[in-house]
Formats: structure tokens, C-alpha cells, sequence
């Protein structure tokens, strides 16, 4: 079993190991850096969802699971954030 980083992940490798592999690479690297994706692995397919910061950091998912996990079929049901601008002035005393 190898865990060179982008190394194709064991046949045998649990389901477990390879959620924690994912969320470590998409907590470590910079294109992502988000820690509260969650990741689910079922066969062949990884699911992902929870909120990110921005539309590149969604995008980037892809790319970072796709290096991780070669051949598996990703699913990002991520949703960036909305930001939007404050409604009114707030008042400081």
C-alpha cells in the first residue's frame, strides 16, 4: 500500500482510509485549504459536500480529488459561499 501523495490508492485499501486521505489532501493543499468538507466513499465513487470559501476552491476539488484518487468518479456537491454586502450601516457606540 503506497501513500505517496497522488499515488493510485490499493484495491484493498479500507473506505475509511481513503476518507482520510481526502480530507487531509483537500485540508493541506493551498488550491483548497477547507476543513469542513465532508467526504464519503462508496465503491468506486467519492462524494463531497459542505460549504467553501469560493467558486476556485469548488473547482479545485476536482482537480485535487482526481490527483488522490485516479479513476474514481467525484461527485462535488460543495457550495461556496455567498457573500454579500451588509444591508444598512451598523451603528458602534
Amino acid at each position: 500500500m503506497s501513500s505517496e501523495p497522488g499515488a493510485a490508492p490499493s484495491s484493498e485499501e479500507p473506505p475509511h482510509y481513503l476518507v482520510q486521505r481526502v480530507r487531509e489532501a483537500l485540508a493541506h493543499d493551498e488550491r483548497v485549504s477547507e476543513l469542513e468538507i465532508k467526504v464519503k466513499v462508496f465503491g468506486r465513487k467519492v462524494f463531497v459536500t459542505g460549504p467553501v470559501s469560493t467558486p476556485e476552491r469548488r473547482g479545485a476539488i476536482d482537480e485535487v480529488l482526481a490527483e488522490v484518487l485516479p479513476g474514481y468518479e467525484v461527485h462535488n456537491e460543495t457550495e461556496a459561499a455567498r457573500l454579500e454586502a451588509p444591508e444598512g450601516s451598523e451603528r458602534l457606540s
